[in-house]
């Protein structure tokens, strides 16, 4: 699926998946507090709060990795074309350069 997706289209379905996984996390918990609830189901509900988080843990990382990887090909380009910042090249109709008399 990687490549596959724009960018902008995998970042909305990533803040989805985040999203519904922090829902999930809080409805565990909250079966967890119940006192009403017996002891097996809360048990059952705190491994699924720990599977959750986990899975939560690994999404988050995924996406601060390739913000990592997106800036680091800012810098590495960069490196490649310093001048490209400057005014020249990201306006072609504006050089540096002074006219032929």
């Amino acid at each position: 699926m990687e490549g596959d997706l724009p960018d902008a289209m995998e970042e909305k379905v990533r803040d989805g998946m985040v999203r519904q996984l922090r829902q999930n996390l809080a409805r565990c918990r909250r079966v967890i507090m119940d006192q009403n609830m017996d002891l097996k189901t809360r048990e059952r509900w705190t491994q699924l709060y720990n599977n959750t988080s986990q899975v939560l843990n690994q999404v988050l990382k995924d996406r601060q990795m390739r913000d990592w990887e997106k800036r680091l090909r800012v810098i590495e380009e960069y490196r490649k074309n310093p001048k490209r910042v400057e005014g020249s090249q990201a306006n072609p109709l504006i050089t540096n350069e002074k006219p032929v008399s």
